[in-house]
């Protein structure tokens, strides 16, 4: 029999006193609860103005009856539960990302709560409250917000959380809190600095450098799937590298999305380039491109902070590199030098070119092995108009003044 649950009266506020289902060490026991419904006054005069506060509420118990783990605390749910399934399917890389979100800025605000209390309301209210202690902008806001969906729609779809369908997800309703600051703009590479930055590198003698940034530049791949390009991937006769693998720190994966399994283009200057590296490496038949002496896999994160950056910022006095003994002056920055923006810099410049020469976003997304809807949104980075803008512009236009 459905339990009725009692009403009472406090310190000018209604109260409703009921039996819900609660897991102790594994077992589910009913333990007496009671919650505040509304404030004495106004709409809720008498018991009988809370009836559909006290529906809402019970029916809510009730659909928690037939989903006992919902009873389970959020944070035992999460990391006993939702966690271990993302470290089983998906890679290693997202398995960091979420599990250093959770620690950071969801455990401990949810100690409290129990995988059923979750509404939109206390969804929005964790948003809130993250964005007012930490300076963070739209894009990681809504990266804590989706990690809070993808934890509600794997226990509604385990039936772990009570709910009729997918539109139940109580994060899915959460706005964006407005202190959420918005992300600054992302750097694309431009023709100038790209040329500019091999050429340095060339001429310091940095060949793993200059082939890691003429990769990324030339072929539009990312990091990751540089890091694990081989020798065999190459197909000398057919000019083109086949992207088969991603490397992420120790770990190597197939590359992020089945789109990304691709071939991409070596173009005459990308040939030459590698045939350089392929040359002082000793001619191999097979190993990885980017390798170190030993045969291991170069760090393109240390490559960047420890060859590419001090190559690049020179003191225009002395031209030694910044860390280096200054004496009898101040070190000053070489402005004739490039800028070097990071990695994914590379791979919006070439984004960007290849949407400008092809003249649609569908090329562009093949060549970055991404849909089209994120191609177009985090790598096209124009400075001008686009031609086939122009000229549809022009032909539409034309003849409106005689």
């Amino acid at each position: 029999m459905a339990q009725k649950g009692h009403i009472f009266k406090a310190r000018g506020w209604w109260y409703l006193r009921f039996r819900e289902p609660v897991n102790e060490n594994g077992t589910i026991v009913r333990r007496q609860k009671a919650v505040q419904l509304a404030e004495v006054g106004g709409a809720y005069r008498r018991k009988s103005d809370l009836s559909d506060l006290v529906r809402e509420k019970l029916d809510a118990v009730c659909a928690a009856e037939k989903t006992p783990r919902s009873s389970d605390s959020f944070v035992t749910y999460v990391e006993g539960t939702y966690l271990p399934f993302v470290k089983r399917t998906m890679k290693p890389s997202t398995h960091r990302a979420y599990e250093t979100y959770w620690r950071r800025y969801l455990e401990p605000r949810v100690g409290k709560y129990s995988l059923r209390d979750f509404t939109v309301a206390i969804v929005a209210g964790l948003l809130k409250d993250i964005a007012s202690m930490h300076t963070l902008n739209t894009d990681t806001v809504g990266k804590i917000r989706s990690i809070l969906s993808g934890i509600f729609s794997y226990a509604i779809s385990e039936g772990h959380f009570p709910a009729r369908s997918k539109m139940d997800n109580p994060a899915c309703g959460a706005r964006i809190p407005e202190k959420a600051t918005e992300p600054k703009p992302t750097v694309a590479a431009s023709r100038d600095e790209v040329k500019a930055i091999l050429a340095r590198l060339n001429e310091e003698g940095l060949r793993l450098a200059r082939a890691a940034v003429a990769l990324i530049a030339y072929t539009g791949i990312r990091p990751g799937e540089c890091r694990g390009l081989q020798w065999q991937d190459w197909d000398r006769a057919a000019e083109q590298l086949h992207i088969v693998r991603s490397v992420w720190h120790t770990h190597e994966t197939k590359p992020k999305t089945e789109q990304s399994v691709r071939f991409v283009t070596v173009t005459p200057e990308l040939r030459s380039i590698l045939l350089d590296l392929w040359d002082s490496q000793g001619s191999p038949i097979s190993g990885y491109l980017l390798a170190r002496e030993n045969g291991e896999r170069v760090n393109l994160d240390n490559e960047s902070k420890r060859v590419i950056t001090p190559a690049l910022n020179c003191c225009a006095v002395c031209k030694e590199s910044e860390s280096a003994e200054h004496e009898g002056h101040d070190y000053k920055r070489d402005e004739s030098l490039p800028v070097w923006h990071g990695w994914y810099s590379l791979r919006r410049f070439h984004g960007t070119q290849v949407r400008k020469e092809a003249g649609n976003s569908d090329t562009m997304a093949k060549a970055l092995g991404n849909s089209k809807a994120v191609a177009d949104k985090h790598y096209n980075k124009q400075t001008e108009v686009l031609p086939d803008v122009r000229r549809a512009v022009n032909a539409a236009t034309q003849g409106l003044v005689n």
